[in-house]
């Protein structure tokens, strides 16, 4: 059996709580987790919002690891970019780059899906949906995206796979009622005591999920969210999957 250590951390633009961007301090808190492979999303390439700074680059370098980039969208007339990416201690292929569904006009959503060449190598995807009351119909815009990137894994036999992101979802939605379905959810490793990743609508939810596919190829030994939510409005989430041997 292989343990495997993974993170999903939303790392909103790099910008804290305290209204800085600071690259440096978010890869100190991925150090202090250790994981073997990270999913982040909001992250910035020369953005309007932050032009000074490559934060996958940056942060990839503080942390010690590879690192590739989706975008979903250029952000600057210049070509900033902004997306999600995949972080690892190993060397990783690219698989597939999604754009997820959304309605015409609203903000552009992407998936990107790897292979981490580990010593049981593995696949790794990491997204970042729509987030609640976006648009009309986001919950069904969210389901389908989760519908877009399971068969995408499925069709192309792109697993063992671990999923993270920011799914700006909770437990009992369409959403997350389809992903229960095809995945295990490292979150619900102990479905009692939740803990809140960030806030919706002035109300805490969690809404950052690890998952693994298939169900039966992983256990999960332990599922955290850490407290820090100074380096960003999101809490980090990580797990240790045990990957079965085949």
């Amino acid at each position: 059996m292989s343990a495997i250590k993974v993170v999903s951390y939303n790392v909103h633009s790099t910008i804290g709580m305290d209204g800085k961007s600071d690259c440096r301090r978010l890869a100190e808190v991925i150090n202090q987790i250790g994981p073997h492979v990270a999913g982040l999303q909001e992250l910035g390439v020369y953005t309007r919002r932050v032009p000074e700074v490559n934060a996958p680059l940056e942060i990839a370098r503080g942390a010690r690891m590879n690192y590739l980039f989706s975008r979903s969208l250029v952000t600057t007339e210049k070509g900033g970019e902004y997306g999600v990416g995949a972080f690892s201690v190993y060397t990783m292929e690219v698989k597939a780059r999604l754009l997820l569904p959304t309605p015409e006009g609203a903000e552009p959503r992407s998936a990107l899906i790897v292979k981490v060449n580990a010593p049981t190598p593995f696949y790794f995807a990491v997204c970042h949906f729509s987030f609640q009351g976006e648009f009309e119909k986001s919950e069904f815009y969210r389901t389908m995206g989760a519908k877009l990137i399971t068969d995408t894994i499925i069709d192309n036999k792109f697993y063992p796979c671990i999923w993270t992101g920011d799914f700006n979802t909770f437990k009992g939605t369409d959403t997350w009622n389809y992903i229960h379905k095809h995945w295990l959810i490292a979150n619900e490793l102990d479905p009692d005591t939740p803990s809140c990743t960030c806030s919706i609508s002035g109300e805490d939810q969690q809404i950052d999920f690890i998952c693994a596919y298939p169900k039966e190829s992983f256990e999960v030994n332990s599922f955290k969210v850490f407290p820090d939510r100074q380096a960003s409005d999101h809490n980090p989430v990580a797990a240790e999957l045990v990957l079965k041997e085949s």
